[in-house]
């Protein structure tokens, strides 16, 4: 006989779980029922309340690797935890007052998440980059994190220097982070003034993000290992003469092209008036190659375009431009943009689309439109060409103004180590000796370039070629490079007076070769300005007297009968005038081949008004006197635009500028501001450097004057807003500058506060990016790409002789011009526009004087 005995086993009644992710990753509480699988970032903790069906004397978590949890028990409810740190499986056991357990527990998961690195990107500089010479690099770099970041740190060491030894660690610099976002971009400027750079000196540096896990303890990413390098003035200016003769080169050849391409599309034109009325496949293939040339060399345009562009950036961030030469670098840019019109691609789009229909006739029109670009191409190369060569003078100016500049400088401080150097110490001498060497080296590239120059006068006519050569013959007679090798020779054999007085004859040198300079650069200037004006005033005459005539003949055009012989003598005399604005023409293109004064607009009204005049010619000869007079009035409407242009660019001349006064106004005034900015972001990284704790009442009083310094700066920015906004210009800023000028009260707020910290620091370099962004905004300004240059037909024609103001009687040659230009027979307005003109280069030249 059987006895079946039946065993009462404590089953799991309810399970309940909450997972508690750890803080840092901001993931909200989990609740679970009845599920007892986990999923969860390591370091989780995971909360369990059990109810058995009876009551209990223990309960556990026995887990897969042999860990045990106990849990407590009371009663029938059993609470307890544990923390995820692997993946795992577990089952809950339990045990009954009669010491009975649970039969085939539930196995459960616990699947671990794991923190991930962090992942950091350097989107800018992204390959080892020069120092420009505000010791600034600004640097932009992408950070992500599942959970988010702790910090980021810019790692940098000193990896090569000529006079210090490289350093083996890497100091840090922390970059503020925001700890709310997972994923954000970081602009921040580093601010190396405090290293004290020297030329060729490098920095090694990356940036390094940490993660926020503070389970594991916080994982990092890097970014690749970069360099920044403090380029000499040399390397800078000989990169920038590389890209101009390249880009030199690349104008002549796609001029060559353009030359080429145009016999090409003459003979596609011969070809396009045969009878048959479908073109031909080989027709169709050689149309289609000359659009897709005329292409390419359009393309090589924007590339050349973009090379200067970029050149002209780096030579002004290192302040290695003039105001007169950065002016006439944007107007270089301006005529190239106008080059590759969207007007000239629409109708190389429009020829392609007719050539789909093989209609000879649609065909052929459209040709003709395409030579016509192709010409105004050819000649706006042409132009282009010779304003490039020179611009490339003037920057050569630049260039050697700088040089003899840096040069003064350091052979003044050169002489003044020399001064304080202990003549028994080899050493010293000896090193003191190879910095007089390089100065020797200096001296002769400087002759080089002035070589260079006087080459690139050659060139070109009406420079003053007489006034460079008497320069090079004072270089020459100085003998500076011997000066510099006595100089050397004497502070290795302890001769300090004897070597000190022959680096001072270097510094008065170069002193006065500096000013022969910039005295030779304001005469060419004032010299092709005043020759310009006269140019272009004869122009005006002449344009006023044929729009004079031009009206006249419309009045003996109106109301004609057909049947008139009289027709037959008014079309003789409207093609006079179209022969006599040929002329006109040939002596505006003649002129923009030397200035920016010259705009494309005046080119195509009087283009205009030379279509409206052969139009009228053609009228007369049909006996349609009425059509004629209106196509006459519209020539006479076209004369007068191009009048009126020319008078506005003349008078911007005599207010000094170049037709962009304004804006090139509120680029010197940011560029200065910029300017004060940086330097009072130097002194207060250096007033920061020198704290220990607190401030010192010494320090407090420097911390005063650096506030109202910024107070001074902002009261500058809001005022040069307020004439910003009334004259329009506001509107080409994309900085906000009463946005910039709340961020500087920031910064008063907090100096006042006397909060001198890193945070503040970044808000000042802040400021000064988004300065400097302000003016490289104006300098890179894109232009209106709707214009249209007509060039005239060739004529003989002779310049005005020149005018030379760099001999002692500069004023006297004034007045010469001045009563030769007013008996030239201008209208007395116009006499009145020439007098007050010489009389404002007349004031100038005294005042230079």
């Amino acid at each position: 006989m059987f006895e079946i005995v039946v065993i009462d086993r404590p089953i799991v009644k309810t399970l309940e779980l909450e997972i508690i992710s750890p803080g840092y990753s901001k993931i909200p509480k989990v609740a679970q029922k009845d599920n007892g699988n986990v999923q969860a970032l390591v370091g989780s903790k995971v909360d369990f309340k059990i109810t058995s069906t009876k009551k209990l004397n223990k309960a556990k978590l026995e887990f897969s690797d042999s860990s045990i949890i106990n849990l407590n028990v009371n009663d029938d409810v059993v609470a307890g935890n544990f923390i995820v740190k692997k993946d795992n499986n577990y089952q809950i056991k339990l045990l009954d007052e009669n010491g009975n357990s649970n039969l085939s527990p539930i196995t459960y998961q616990v699947k671990a998440l794991y923190d991930a690195f962090p992942v950091i990107e350097l989107i800018s500089p992204n390959q080892n980059t020069n120092l420009s010479t505000d010791n600034r690099l600004p640097l932009v770099t992408k950070v992500s994190d599942d959970y988010g970041f702790s910090k980021l740190l810019l790692n940098y060491r000193l990896s090569a220097s000529k006079y210090e030894s490289p350093q083996v660690d890497f100091s840090t610099i922390e970059i503020p982070v925001d700890h709310s976002k997972l994923e954000t971009d970081i602009s921040y400027i580093w601010n190396l003034t405090q290293m004290y750079l020297a030329v060729n000196d490098v920095v090694t540096f990356y940036l390094e993000i940490f993660d926020n896990d503070n389970i594991n303890g916080p994982k990092s990413a890097r970014t690749q290992t970069l360099t920044v390098r403090v380029p000499s003035l040399d390397e800078i200016l000989t990169e920038a003469d590389q890209v101009q003769q390249q880009s030199e080169t690349d104008l002549e050849q796609v001029l060559k092209d353009a030359e080429d391409l145009k016999k090409t599309l003459d003979e596609i034109d011969k070809e396009l008036k045969k009878d048959d009325p479908k073109l031909t496949w080989e027709e169709k293939q050689k149309i289609e190659e000359a659009v897709e040339k005329f292409q390419e060399l359009q393309n090589k345009v924007d590339e050349v375009n973009d090379q200067l562009g970029d050149m002209k950036q780096n030579l002004q961030e290192n302040n290695l431009l003039s105001k007169e030469t950065m002016e006439k670098y944007m107007e270089l840019q301006k005529l190239m943009d106008e080059m590759t019109s969207e007007e000239m691609k629409k109708a190389m789009e429009n020829l392609q689309n007719v050539l789909k229909d093989m209609n000879r006739n649609m065909t052929q029109e459209q040709m003709q439109n395409m030579q016509m670009d192709e010409e105004r191409f050819k000649k706006s190369i042409e132009r282009t060409l010779n304003l490039l060569k020179r611009i490339q003078v003037e920057q050569k100016m630049d260039e050697l103004l700088k040089r003899t500049e840096e040069m003064t400088e350091k052979q003044e401080n050169l002489s003044e180590q020399t001064e304080q150097s202990d003549p028994s110490n080899q050493k010293e001498n000896e090193n003191l000796s190879k910095k007089q060497d390089e100065i020797t080296k200096e001296l002769e590239k400087l002759k080089k370039e002035m070589q260079d120059l006087e080459n690139k006068m050659s060139e070109i006519p009406d420079m003053p070629k007489e006034e460079m050569e008497k320069m090079m013959q004072e270089f020459d007679q100085q003998q500076n490079q011997q000066l510099s090798d006595q100089a050397s020779q004497d502070i290795q054999q302890n001769k300090k007076q004897k070597a000190k007085q022959n680096q001072q004859n270097i510094s008065k040198n170069m002193k006065q070769m500096k000013q022969m300079m910039q005295q030779m650069k304001d005469s060419m200037q004032q010299q092709n300005q005043m020759q310009t004006f006269t140019d272009m005033m004869k122009i005006l005459d002449n344009i006023l007297s044929l729009s004079k005539k031009q009206e006249e003949l419309k009045r003996d055009a109106d109301n004609l009968d057909p049947n008139s012989s009289k027709l037959d003598d008014l079309a003789k005399e409207e093609k006079s005038l179209s022969d006599n604005l040929n002329n006109i023409m040939q002596q505006m293109s003649e002129l923009s081949q030397k200035t920016f004064a010259i705009s494309p607009e005046m080119g195509k009204s009087l283009g205009d008004a030379k279509k409206q005049m052969e139009n009228s010619v053609q009228s007369m000869k049909n006996r349609n006197g009425m059509l004629a007079s209106n196509q006459q009035g519209e020539a006479m409407k076209s004369l007068n635009e191009a009048a009126m242009m020319m008078k506005s660019s003349m008078e911007s001349m005599m207010q000094g500028g170049n037709g962009q006064g304004g804006m090139m106004s509120l680029m010197q005034q940011l560029q200065q501001m910029s300017g004060q900015q940086m330097n009072l972001n130097n002194l207060t990284q250096m007033l920061q450097r020198m704290q220990q704790g607190g401030l010192t009442p010494q320090q407090q009083m420097e911390m005063q004057r650096l506030t109202q310094q910024q107070q001074l700066i902002q009261k500058s920015l809001e005022q040069l807003d307020k004439e910003s906004k009334v004259s329009g210009q506001s509107q080409k800023l994309p900085a906000d500058l009463e946005e910039i000028s709340k961020k500087m009260q920031e910064v008063i707020t907090d100096m006042q506060g006397q909060k001198l910290d890193d945070e503040l620091l970044q808000k000042q370099e802040n400021i000064l990016s988004k300065l400097l962004d302000a003016q490289k905004s104006i300098n890179e300004r894109d232009y209106e790409k709707e214009r249209e240059s007509r060039s005239g037909e060739t004529a003989n024609r002779d310049l005005p002789p020149e005018l030379n103001l760099s001999s002692p009687n500069a004023q006297n040659k004034i007045k010469d011009e001045l009563n030769k230009a007013v008996k030239e027979g201008f209208s007395r307005d116009y006499e009145d526009l020439i007098r007050k003109y010489y009389e404002l280069l007349e004031s100038e030249n005294i005042e230079k004087q």
